[in-house]
């Protein structure tokens, strides 16, 4: 019965689409035509180009920003509230912890929109690194053990996930006492943010990779909608390139933001999303009788005994060590070289990508001319900081590479908001293809 009531109610719908499609038209009393089925004009609009930009830098963004964990005062986003009485207290303003959770996550999110390669690289930095610590790891952990960690576990580490607290071996509870007092229970001199996996050698740790993932906000739907949006951008302007038809400079950044952003998130696959929650584990003494409550604190319990800890969280420290000029020959990590070079070879390729835009046209000749003068702008000032450290490594003079390197910071941000304003100036002007639709790109499913 039930495929039978789907098979109707889908027979019902297809029949009302095709008869709306019908072009036949009747006369109502007042003379107004009545008319069925309305498809958009064969042709683009500026808007609709817009549009499928802009939605796919807002939903890639906010979905390739892995933050680590926010501190435990962010994670319970607490509000102001109006109180009534017999009515429940209505949330009129986010308090200050909340306010800086989520400006974090808008200031990420345009960080990544503005400059992806940044992206990239802390990514590869955080993959490199929890990939060793997996590998470390799994060679440190008893073979009796039938667990294993993954890089689920790695990443989870990394990100401030795990709690540990010493249980002080003096601390013992009297036979058949069933409860303790609060107090003495929490009496717990370390209490340490896991950052690493080989913190937790001495521990046995069952947390299985399920449950964090259970904890992870990933979602479906927004995942689909990125990857419907991703897809038909990139298979829309290879088929108008491949016809003769132009593309805006737009999309042309959208293009080069779309590789940035599928590496990000293979990088981060399983890395969890916009987790807020962390797993309190006891590091248990070698002898001693435990109470229940030392054996099951949380997060409230342990900040109510040190309040510091209330504010702790493990910050992007990549972001800062992604800029870190190192000797490419002979110092540095394999993760210092592999992220450092990733950075400046997307810096450099981002622009090159700009620069496929050479003898497209362009309101006038002067827009022409300063977006090939930002692009090679933005190229050559990429390669800079490693002039520059090779010159501080002959000079010795570390004030004045600091400096170089503020400058040169300052200098690459200004070409590329020159390079952004140019992107969407250049839409008040484009050649008439450039509105002409490919007909059978109608049938690929998107937004616009």
């Amino acid at each position: 019965m039930p495929s039978i009531f789907q098979a109707f109610i889908f027979c019902t719908f297809t029949l009302g689409v095709t008869l709306a499609q019908d072009n036949t038209t009747t006369s109502n009393d007042n003379g107004d035509k009545m008319i069925g089925w309305v498809s958009p004009a064969p042709r683009r609009t500026t808007w609709s180009i817009i549009w499928s930009c802009m939605s796919i830098f807002i939903i890639c963004s906010w979905k390739c920003v892995h933050l680590n964990i926010p501190s435990h005062e962010e994670a319970k986003g607490e509000w102001h509230t109006l109180r009534m009485h017999y009515l429940p207290d209505i949330p009129v303003w986010p308090k200050a912890p909340l306010w800086r959770k989520w400006t974090r996550k808008v200031l990420w999110m345009c960080c990544i929109a503005l400059a992806p390669e940044v992206g990239v690289s802390i990514a590869l930095r955080e993959y490199i690194e929890a990939h060793k610590d997996l590998k470390k790891a799994n060679k440190r952990r008893p073979k009796e053990l039938k667990q294993k960690y993954t890089m689920t576990h790695a990443f989870y580490a990394q990100m401030g996930g795990i709690v540990i607290y010493d249980i002080p071996q003096s601390s013992t509870a009297k036979r058949g006492q069933e409860m303790m007092n609060r107090i003495d229970a929490l009496e717990v001199p370390q209490c340490k943010m896991v950052t690493s996996l080989k913190d937790l050698d001495d521990m046995e740790v069952n947390i299985s990779e399920h449950e964090i993932r259970d904890l992870s906000k990933a979602d479906i739907i927004t995942k689909t909608f990125a990857i419907i949006q991703c897809t038909w951008l990139t298979v829309q302007c290879s088929a108008r390139s491949a016809q003769g038809y132009a593309i805006s400079q737009l999309e042309l950044s959208t293009l080069g933001f779309i590789f940035c952003a599928f590496i990000m998130h293979m990088l981060w696959w399983s890395k969890p999303f916009d987790l807020e929650s962390r797993r309190v584990i006891p590091r248990l003494p070698q002898c001693g009788t435990l109470s229940r409550l030392q054996l099951f604190l949380s997060m409230d319990d342990l900040t109510e005994q040190f309040p510091g800890l209330s504010r702790a969280r493990i910050g992007q420290q990549q972001f800062r060590d992604s800029f870190t000029i190192i000797d490419l020959i002979g110092g540095g990590s394999l993760a210092d070289r592999l992220s450092s070079t990733a950075l400046y070879l997307k810096l450099i390729g981002f622009s090159v990508i700009h620069l496929l835009a050479w003898n497209w046209e362009f309101p006038t000749p002067l827009i022409q001319n300063l977006w090939r003068l930002f692009n090679l702008g933005t190229a050559v000032v990429s390669i800079l900081p490693v002039s520059v450290y090779v010159v501080w490594r002959v000079s010795e003079r570390f004030e004045s590479m600091g400096i170089s390197f503020v400058a040169i910071i300052i200098v690459y941000a200004l070409l590329r908001l020159g390079v952004l304003g140019l992107t969407f100036y250049c839409l008040s002007s484009m050649p008439e293809r450039a509105y002409t639709t490919v007909d059978w790109l109608a049938w690929i499913p998107h937004f616009s």
